[in-house]
């Protein structure tokens, strides 16, 4: 895809409606682009800001997911911020070929934090737009998201690593429809990812769903709608983590004062309680998982929790979690396909297993750690702990060994191996987190039948 001449670019990215001021600032502003349409155009309407032009910096993480594609993207954007005159790194990780969307967010994240020290832009601009609300929204919501959740993508946002981010699109209340017309009208191309049609990913599901019959279910400028409703909710969320800390709900020495919510109302206990499980790597619990350490909180009283492999504990008036090695035992219980379990941080999906990502099962590059895609009937799934005795025969093995063997020759800590759900089909072993799958279920091709297992609880070390 060919740019058009310096000249005649800058000249379209002039005719571009100008974006709100960016937050007062001095030092550089850093861009991230991908090269598609959203983050081209968020570039340009930047860029057309005289003011703000000399502190662009942008930033390209290229994933290496999508082969030729992805190498293709990066020429795409360095060529882009050249015609333009911004300064422009390039990024890349270290694997290549597909890999789950948690694993793909950490890595440009780490690229984005070295980037910050190195160049120390105070704020990182992203391309989210009104149709991101959306979508965030329909996913959060079917999840049964906090506040904070659903809030999400803000306009201002700040990380807990000091790391600020500002999205423009969202304050401006551009939809994607309105921005690939600007685009189009003035001449500027940009880089289609053709992923972005594919039903793997959940948020592309959604994103069909919405355009086959979006605007006629919900109104013309639906998209605003929702947008003002995260702005509520995100304002709702602020006000209960004031309260909170107003009433020394704080954290000390990872643990959370609570007491002073006895009696208080039940948001704003969960609200802490979302914060705490924040800060221990857990996003977005549910209600439900939530509820036995809410009554406690709001009675005073003493109670503890499993919620995605973590015990937390209540007592005297503080949280904290119990350090202590969990085990969940030998009772079976049902795992059901498109739910969280939160008590172990389990999620099994229908998904399609495409070429691309064929390949990048079959060389390895997807740890099971974390994800596995296996064939196994989705009406038949359970899980428990582990039980003396467990074997089973993982992909890749000569035949089957036991559990235990298997856990201590992947390094994995003893005191992590018995917080660590058996994941059964039929009543037979069918994956355990940090080890491959069954070799009885694993795929023979691309498929659009598979079962994709994802564990969501702690990071094994």
């Amino acid at each position: 895809m060919s740019l058009p001449t310096s000249d005649a670019l800058r000249t379209a990215a002039s005719r571009l409606p100008r974006l709100p001021s960016a937050p007062a600032s001095s030092g550089p502003l850093a861009v991230a682009v991908s090269g598609g349409a959203d983050s081209v155009y968020l570039l340009c309407a930047l860029w057309a800001d005289e003011a703000l032009r000399p502190r662009l910096r942008v930033l390209h993480f290229d994933h290496r997911v999508r082969g030729e594609a992805s190498a293709e993207d990066a020429r795409f954007v360095s060529a882009l911020c050249v015609a333009l005159g911004v300064p422009c790194v390039l990024g890349a990780r270290t694997g290549q070929g597909a890999a789950s969307e948690a694993d793909l967010r950490t890595a440009r994240d780490a690229f984005f934090a070295e980037q910050r020290l190195i160049i120390g832009f105070e704020r990182l601009c992203t391309a989210h737009h009104l149709d991101d609300v959306v979508e965030n929204a329909l996913l959060r919501l079917a999840r049964g998201a906090g506040l904070a959740g659903l809030a999400a993508p803000r306009i201002l946002q700040e990380f807990r690593d000091g790391h600020r981010r500002w999205r423009p699109l969202i304050e401006a209340g551009i939809a994607k429809p309105a921005l690939l017309a600007a685009l189009r009208d003035v001449g500027i191309p940009w880089r289609e990812d053709a992923t972005n049609a594919l039903p793997v990913a959940a948020r592309n599901r959604i994103r069909s769903w919405i355009a086959a019959g979006g605007q006629e279910g919900l109104g013309a400028g639906y998209q605003e709608g929702f947008a003002r409703s995260a702005r509520i909710i995100g304002e709702a969320q602020l006000a209960l983590a004031q309260w909170s800390r107003e009433l020394g709900c704080v954290m000390v020495d990872g643990e959370m004062v609570v007491a002073p919510l006895r009696g208080r109302p039940v948001a704003l206990i969960q609200e802490c309680l979302r914060e705490f499980l924040y800060a221990q790597g857990v996003v977005d619990p549910s209600g439900q998982s939530l509820q036995l350490l809410t009554a406690a909180i709001g009675a005073g009283e003493d109670a503890q929790s499993s919620i995605r492999g973590l015990i937390v504990r209540v007592q005297r008036g503080r949280l904290s979690v119990v350090r202590e090695p969990h085990v969940f035992g030998p009772i079976e219980r049902h795992l059901l396909v498109g739910v969280l379990d939160e008590e172990c941080g389990l999620l099994a999906e229908l998904a399609e297993v495409d070429a691309s990502l064929w390949a990048s099962l079959s060389q390895g590059d997807i740890s099971p750690a974390r994800e596995v895609y296996v064939v196994a009937p989705p009406t038949m799934l359970a899980w428990r702990g582990r039980v003396e005795g467990d074997r089973y025969h993982p992909l890749g093995a000569t035949g089957s060994s036991k559990l235990s063997d298997l856990l201590i020759n992947r390094k994995i800590p003893a005191e992590q191996r018995e917080a660590l759900p058996v994941v059964l089909s039929a009543g037979s072993i069918l994956w355990v987190p940090g080890v491959p799958p069954a070799a009885s279920a694993r795929l023979d091709g691309p498929t659009k039948g598979a079962l994709r297992l994802t564990w969501l609880g702690p990071c094994l070390t």
